[in-house]
């Protein structure tokens, strides 16, 4: 599993007993992801290292060292791993996120999550299980986007 000292280099610090983010993930994106578009379909599977932000439809896998943002817009069919996973759309899949996963309001999620930090707005829609070494935490958003 993830080494304690592994994920406080990744940016995280502890809090009674739990590793926690410092501060929101898309505040430390410096670089403009690649971008899927709204009304593409991808077909295939996307592999390296970069972020990438995710507007329309994948049916593939995912093996990434970066973050993932999926929009409200977005549908993903198959399994996913990257450092950070934020969702706002739908996922049929296994997710697996290095440092946090995140799903946002409108978020989807039908498979299996694993992460340190699994971070589930009101409104998520889980259809699957989280791993039970995984930290759940639950949240409202309190600034505008």
């Amino acid at each position: 599993m993830w080494q304690h000292n592994d994920l406080l280099a990744r940016g995280l610090h502890e809090t009674r007993g739990h590793l926690m983010d410092k501060r929101r993930v898309l505040d430390g994106i410096r670089k403009v992801p690649k971008t899927i578009e709204r009304g593409s379909v991808y077909m295939g599977d996307i592999q390296g290292r970069d972020n990438y932000l995710v507007h329309g439809e994948v049916y593939g896998d995912c093996n990434i060292q970066g973050v993932l943002m999926l929009t409200v817009d977005c549908f993903w069919k198959g399994d996913i791993e990257a450092d950070v996973v934020i969702v706002n759309g739908s996922v049929e899949g296994n997710i697996v996120a290095h440092t946090k996963i995140e799903l946002r309001e409108t978020a989807d999620i039908r498979g299996k999550m694993r992460a340190p930090i699994v971070a589930i707005e009101h409104g998520a829609r889980v259809r699957g299980e989280v791993h039970e070494e995984s930290y759940i935490t639950h949240f409202e958003e309190r600034r505008s986007h």
